[in-house]
């Protein structure tokens, strides 16, 4: 049954109830902004799943449909492609007031449009971006984070590595200023469960024969004691050669080898095959083999729309449109995420608080946070950064 069919099939159901309210629901894209090499490596070789949000957000409309009629919901969804004929200014006044809408736009393009979508005061999902000054610096009142940040892939990675006893960690990083920072992070993450770091490498890209130790494998990673490599590789490209070459036999982690991640189709506990068979069979026209499953900014689309469907009860009765933003704003939202722990936001950063699964390309390994890592309020809460930590403080 494809999405507008449902729609409709639930809007002539409500169409003679008097207190239907309307859930809209907008997905903002760019699709005139996206790279034609977007999760692609420099070679040109897919190194990841790069897909818009939008089966995300269908699936969870359609698993809402009881929720929908037993509280007398209409959801309408609506797709907006900017375009550089016409001013954003006015693109964006074609959203209603009382919308949650979905941000699958590039990070130039999110930051502008966010900011201008928190000044109309509307509801704004971010699905796509794990950049910490998302969080810290912009700190939105109206910006809300499902995706996981940095801080959080990078913590649940420490509190792994210490639970296994891996304390010595030798990090490998590329040469741009993203995999710069996405370092910084992970150095913070490290030094915050007390792991050792033994030395930190800058790989290259450049094949000449004087930069050798830079970029064969074996050269990078000699000359140092440790129990494990960590790389920090945001195009997926280096890094692939790095397993199995290391100068001594460790285990690899970060972007390659064991990697922290949203959602993956290989998590067996909680219910989650039955939500990967969901995603990959609810739309008939495009079935999904058993290997597909949703990509962690597909899966924060998902966890959005899930989190107001799992929580109509905390909205006002007989509202004619139904309001994101009370919901998110009660304490008493939350959302099962398949994960072993239902999802809530944190009030000072608007952070989407989830465990976080430690995946290689085959597999499951953990889910984090892992077991003895201790917070006096929320055991979620030792992933990322914690509220007296934290520059934004929304509250």
């Amino acid at each position: 049954m494809s999405l507008f069919r449902f729609l409709t099939i639930i809007f002539v159901s409500l169409i003679g109830h008097a207190s239907a309210a309307t859930f809209h629901v907008v997905i903002v894209t760019a699709s005139g902004a996206e790279s034609g090499t977007r999760g692609q490596s420099f070679a040109g070789i897919q190194t990841r799943v790069e897909r818009p949000v939008r089966r995300g957000v269908e699936l969870a409309l359609f698993e809402s449909t009881t929720s929908f009629e037993a509280y007398g919901v209409v959801p309408e969804l609506k797709i907006i492609d900017l375009n550089d004929q016409q001013p954003i200014e006015e693109q964006l006044s074609q959203i209603p007031a009382d919308a949650m809408v979905i941000l699958d736009l590039p990070k130039p393009e999110f930051t502008q449009v966010a900011t201008m979508l928190d000044t109309l005061e509307r509801v704004t999902i971010n699905v796509r971006h794990p950049d910490s000054d998302l969080r810290d610096q912009m700190c939105l009142p109206s910006l809300y984070h499902t995706i996981p940040s940095e801080r959080m892939y990078f913590d649940a990675l420490g509190q792994f590595l210490i639970y296994r006893g891996w304390r010595k960690v030798l990090v490998v990083h590329g040469p741009s200023e993203r995999d710069k920072k996405r370092t910084e992070v992970l150095q913070k993450s490290l030094k915050k469960f007390g792991a050792e770091i033994s030395d930190t490498r800058q790989f290259t890209i450049s094949h000449h024969p004087d930069d050798r130790d830079k970029n064969k494998p074996e050269f990078l990673t000699g000359g140092a004691s440790y129990d494990v490599v960590a790389v920090i590789d945001s195009e997926r490209d280096f890094g692939r050669y790095i397993q199995y070459s290391t100068r001594r036999a460790r285990p690899v982690v970060g972007d390659v080898g064991l990697t922290p991640v949203g959602w993956h189709r290989t998590l067996e506990r909680y219910g989650a095959p039955q939500l990967n068979e969901r995603y990959q069979q609810f739309d008939h026209t495009n079935l999904l083999p058993s290997s597909e499953a949703m990509s962690d900014a597909e899966f924060a689309a998902w966890s959005a729309i899930k989190l107001i469907t799992n929580s109509l009860s905390l909205a006002e009765n007989n509202a004619q449109s139904l309001s994101p933003r009370q919901i998110l704003k009660h304490p008493d939202a939350q959302v099962d995420l398949y994960k072993g722990t239902r999802g809530s936001i944190r009030k000072w950063n608007h952070q989407l608080r989830q465990p976080i699964l430690l995946a290689t390309g085959e597999a499951v390994i953990a889910v984090a946070p892992m077991p003895k890592f201790l917070h006096p309020k929320h055991y979620v809460d030792t992933l990322g950064s914690d509220q007296p930590e934290s520059p934004c403080q929304l509250n």
